[in-house]
């Protein structure tokens, strides 16, 4: 007997852990069929378990929806469990590559809970619910955890936020959030701080998912940040694989990666700001990702399919790398349509380019590694069957080895002066400075480009330090403007000046040119017509041009220094978006005409680039072709304005000021966009009526202030004067 108690002892000590499925079959916070009790089963069960769904009765609605809602926290995971939520009735995953399909049917609440689920265990996966309303929807701080295919920060449909404060919060070693397949991604939008948390994660991976964008990858539902990740080490976000680059689109920070320790954090094949075909842009309010006291960071990379896309972004840019990180790789990626610059290496609070300095021994974010001098560029050979010749220097570290990565930008340029980014990427190359730090660069890649393309290159010394796009030698002349006799003193700021560089506003020479150092000048406007914008060119005595478009506007007769809309005026004429109304003048006091408006909205929206459709005559009043035609039926066809009734545009009669509110912000925000209800906040507005939301959001936006004594003046005509404010401050025109 005692023998066979042996026999049977080794026999269950070797058999394999026995797994169970535990099903939910109601929306009861505890007890049997319960989603906790299911929870306690699996934690006292060894073994992966699986926690299915067949939930029917109270808590669920006429589609199938069934909404759980602990009245306290559950309990922490601590055993391996798959928790599949689409094994509910009628749930089914994710197909599609560019939107997202899933129907999802277990809705969690986190409201009362305060955590949606507590993932301690190693080896779990949870999949199909619609996690929200948590402090965190979903908290992992184990081992090779698997979170795929939930809405998590959203309603059932993906398309409106049910924000938790994080979305995802991830903390031990070894997760996995998405995945390279259709039905791993995640909906991971809405929440109110963070969409993804990696705190002092190791080895991370982040795949796959919609991060502040809805289910059908069109629109934002922001989170506060998409990826944040303090402390990371190895982890991986988006990949070089087919499907594993996320969409981070629609936030007010993209990713923002705060500190790392260990080994280098990989960015790779994301969509940053754009939709999810890469086509459109809905982009993330700020920067696009954010580093800051960082070492160590890959993003994206000149091997197949780990580029990033990163476009679209706000006034802060596509990169910042800042507070001191260094050894970032930034390398290979579309970067382009960015508010500030595509890379900018900042110091404290200011952005912009960072002018180079001899020898490049400045340190702070990513050591301030010089940019190259792009001279000239050659686009040689047929359109699409040639090769391009890109000649220029580089001046950083002596004796060192740079690689240098070249890109290609459309020929036109949306705004005068916007700096250069790196649309396309063209190929790579190597120089190696001499001991005074001098590198000649002269490249041939065997791609073609559209001649007047505008060439771009970085330099990464061998630590991994990127520098910022290549730019004009000149960055900018201060002040702008000044009076149409001539005679005003202006200081040119850029890069890389050497003594003697000339200086010519307009094709003139600007008088009294002093040499004060390699990135400042000054020198003495000459005279000009009223109301006419210049070029300013500086030229190196090596022969390096560089030119700033419309740097320079002569005064308009109606608009002097002193005048409340002069600088509004300048920044929209030095910006190509109006001239003026002849003899000198803007004519600021006269009335903004509704056919003025449909130009001043989309170049000032889209740029100089811009071309609308041809016209086909959708306006009787508007004849076509005619002037304004193609801009008149472009604005009604983005749904912008539906003409003034009857069939009409009615392009000649004034814009009032309520009208405005509505055309600024549908063109801003586009023509489905529906402004917040109204408090009052004009005692000349009343509240409700037709405009009073649209003219309190812009108000809200501080677009405008109203019109004195706390009144808006809705029935006032727009002038020429106050449309200046309106669309400087609307597209933020530098």
């Amino acid at each position: 007997m005692r023998r066979l108690t042996l026999m049977l002892l080794v026999i269950f000590a070797a058999s394999p852990l026995v797994a169970a499925t535990f099903t939910v079959t109601n929306t009861n916070d505890s007890g049997a069929g319960s989603l906790r009790q299911a929870i306690l089963d699996a934690n006292t069960n060894a073994g992966l378990d699986t926690i299915t769904f067949n939930v029917s009765g109270a808590g669920c609605d006429g589609a199938g929806v069934c909404t759980i809602a602990p009245s306290a926290l559950l309990d922490l995971i601590t055993e391996a469990v798959v928790i599949d939520g689409y094994t509910q009735p009628g749930a089914s995953p994710n197909t599609l590559s560019f939107s997202d399909n899933a129907v999802l049917k277990i809705v969690l609440d986190a409201t009362s809970s305060t955590f949606g689920l507590l993932i301690g265990s190693d080896g779990s996966e949870v999949r199909g619910l619609v996690v929200g309303g948590g402090v965190a929807g979903l908290s992992v701080q184990g081992t090779g955890n698997t979170i795929t295919g939930n809405f998590i920060g959203t309603d059932v449909s993906g398309l409106t936020a049910v924000p938790n404060s994080v979305g995802v919060s991830v903390g031990g070693p070894g997760n996995v959030i998405g995945g390279s397949s259709p039905g791993d991604r995640n909906v991971i939008s809405g929440n109110g701080e963070i969409g993804i948390g990696l705190s002092f994660s190791v080895g991370a991976i982040v795949q796959g998912n919609f991060i502040g964008i809805d289910a059908l990858g069109a629109a934002a539902v922001p989170n506060g940040v998409g990826i944040h990740c303090d402390g990371c080490a190895g982890d991986s976000i988006g990949g070089a694989a087919a499907g594993a680059g996320n969409i981070i689109s629609g936030n007010p920070i993209g990713i923002q990666i705060v500190s790392s320790s260990g080994s280098a954090t990989a960015v790779l094949g994301n969509r940053i700001g754009t939709d999810a075909s890469g086509a459109f842009p809905v982009g993330n309010t700020g920067p696009g990702i954010h580093v800051g006291q960082v070492a160590d960071i890959a993003i994206g990379g000149t091997g197949p399919g780990e580029a990033n896309v990163i476009a679209f972004n706000g006034v802060d840019g596509g990169v910042v790398i800042r507070d001191g990180a260094v050894r970032a790789r930034i390398r290979g990626n579309s970067i382009h349509d960015n508010g500030g610059l595509g890379i900018d290496l900042v110091e404290g609070n200011t952005f912009g380019p960072t002018a180079n300095d001899a020898g490049d021994a400045d340190t702070g974010s990513n050591n301030h590694q010089n940019f190259p001098i792009i001279q000239s560029v050659e686009h040689l050979g047929p359109q699409g069957a040639g090769s391009t010749r890109i000649v220029g220097k580089l001046n950083s570290a002596p004796s060192t080895t740079f690689d240098l990565d070249f890109y290609s930008n459309p020929a036109c340029s949306n705004f005068p002066r916007e700096f250069i980014e790196g649309e396309t990427y063209l190929g790579s190359s190597q120089v190696t400075t001499d001991g005074s730090g001098n590198a000649a660069i002269d490249v041939t890649l065997p791609v073609a480009t559209e001649a007047g393309a505008r060439i771009a290159a970085t330099a990464t010394d061998p630590n991994g330090n990127t520098s910022e796009f290549s730019q004009r030698i000149i960055f900018s002349i201060s002040p702008t403007s000044g009076p149409d006799t001539g005679g005003t003193a202006f200081n040119a700021s850029g890069t890389d000046f050497a003594d003697p560089t000339t200086l010519t506003v307009g094709g003139l020479p600007a008088t009294g040119v002093t040499f004060t150092d390699d990135h400042t000048l000054s020198a003495v406007m000459p005279a000009f017509p009223p109301g006419t914008s210049q070029d300013v060119v500086a030229t190196t005595p090596d022969g390096t041009p560089g030119t700033l478009i419309k740097g320079w506007v002569s005064d308009f007769l109606d608009v002097p220094q002193a005048h409340i809309f002069h600088a509004f005026v300048v920044t929209l004429v030095s910006n190509g978006i109006t001239a003026g109304v002849g003899g000198g003048n803007y004519g600021v006091d006269q009335a903004t005409l509704r056919q003025q408006m449909a130009v001043f909205l989309l170049k000032a929206k889209y740029g100089l680039c811009y071309v609308p459709p041809v016209c086909a005559g959708t306006f009787p009043d508007v004849p076509c072709p005619s002037t304004f035609a193609a801009w008149i039926e472009d604005l009604a066809a983005q749904g912008i304005t539906g003409g003034c009734g009857g069939g009409n545009y009615c392009p000649g009669s004034p814009v009032r000021r309520d009208q405005m509110a509505v055309f600024l912000l549908k063109t801003k925000h586009g023509s489905s966009y529906v402004p917040p209800p109204c408090d009052g906040d004009f005692n000349d507005v009343a509240c409700p009526s037709t405009f009073a939301d649209w003219i309190e959001q812009l108000a809200a936006e501080q677009i405008t202030g109203g019109c004195g004594g706390g009144n808006y003046c809705p029935l006032n005509n727009n002038t020429r004067g106050q449309m200046a404010v309106f669309i400087v401050k609307t597209f933020n025109l530098q």
